[in-house]
């Protein structure tokens, strides 16, 4: 069995690599681009990873000749079908960063919640000031009774 200095060895060496790897995917994405284009072939759409639309691009004059409601109707679904397919792209490239994240954390802390490592540490701690001004169970102990909270007061 390892030390445990070679084990938080290795999991900052891993955590460096998962933080390499996820800025290597936010610069891939930040120069991704995803286009669409439209059914009729009139209009082609192109957004970025953010989904903000960076180019339109007319293939014919036809929108001319246009009912202003079918052109945004066109123009809707050819920019959200564009989103979809930035949408699909921008999931393969994260979703194994979030899978690679997940073993990282397992590999860390053996599957168990933060709490559930640090309870037995919490159990060890000498009671100190907060205990004291918290209190039992986490609350505030009670302020001590004055004069004001009398209804008869003799002066």
């Amino acid at each position: 069995m390892t030390s445990l200095q070679e084990q938080l060895q290795s999991a900052m060496a891993e955590l460096a690599e998962h933080t390499e790897r996820i800025q290597e995917v936010q610069k891939e994405l930040g120069r991704a681009r995803a286009s669409a284009t439209s059914k009729d072939r009139m209009v082609t759409a192109t957004v970025s990873a953010h989904g903000e639309i960076t180019d339109l691009k007319f293939h014919t004059e036809d929108y001319r000749d246009m009912p202003s409601a079918q052109l945004a109707a066109v123009l809707m679904a050819t920019v959200n079908e564009a989103r979809a397919a930035m949408s699909a792209q921008v999931g393969g490239k994260v979703r194994p960063l979030m899978r690679q994240q997940d073993s990282l954390v397992d590999g860390m802390f053996g599957g168990s919640s933060v709490e559930d490592l640090l309870a037995p540490l919490r159990a060890m701690r000498p009671r100190g000031l907060a205990d004291t001004v918290l209190g039992d169970g986490g609350r505030p102990p009670k302020p001590a009774r004055t004069y004001e909270d009398e209804e008869e007061f003799d002066g």
